[in-house]
């Protein structure tokens, strides 16, 4: 089965898999849990952890490595399912998976913050908070520190910089609610 294929399959049969995901030169990340949806180019999974339904993750199709539903997955899925927790497993608020551009437009209308990160071991960087601007080639974020301080201006991060944005996890939701202002 081609990458695309394996993608439909776990995504029809709502089968729990890990992804094997490219990010550098000879460097990966894996991430678990129920692909969602995906279109030609991306997918979503809605991520699991520790029985417990997370956020969602969206990566390029090209970036994917390997899918694995091992038997340990497939035991995992089956407890996922004997209690219920499938229920929970759902493309809720349903980005547009066109484009990167198309998707932060998509999040930033249902009005979530993200994490964007390059998981790329020789430029890595991370940012959380709020969309403030999509473009064509780049959206804006206005990044917010350890103690809730959002940043006075937006980072800009191009297409090329982005192995996978993240939204509506507890992590994020939370910090969220208490967001400030640095006083001058």
């Amino acid at each position: 089965m081609t990458i695309l294929e394996k993608i439909k399959y776990h995504h029809d049969n709502r089968k729990y898999c890990q992804i094997k995901r490219i990010v550098g030169k000879d460097s990966y990340e894996q991430s678990s849990g129920y692909i969602v949806d995906y279109s030609e180019n991306f997918v979503l999974m809605h991520e699991v952890d520790d029985f417990l339904p997370e956020g969602y993750l969206i990566f390029t199709i090209q970036s994917v490595k390997e899918i694995k539903h091992t038997t340990g997955n497939k035991y995992y899925d089956k407890i996922i399912h004997l209690e219920g927790i499938i229920d929970k497993i759902e493309n809720k608020h349903k980005p547009n998976l066109f484009t990167w551009t198309t998707i932060f437009q998509s999040i930033k209308k249902a009005g979530f913050n993200v994490i964007i990160e390059n998981e790329d071991p020789e430029d890595e960087s991370f940012d959380i908070g709020p969309i403030t601007k999509v473009t064509a080639n780049a959206v804006y974020v206005r990044y917010f520190d350890g103690e809730g301080f959002l940043s006075a201006q937006s980072t800009k991060i191009t297409w090329n910089f982005i192995t996978i944005a993240k939204f509506d996890d507890r992590y994020i939701n939370i910090y969220s609610k208490y967001l400030r202002e640095k006083k001058k």
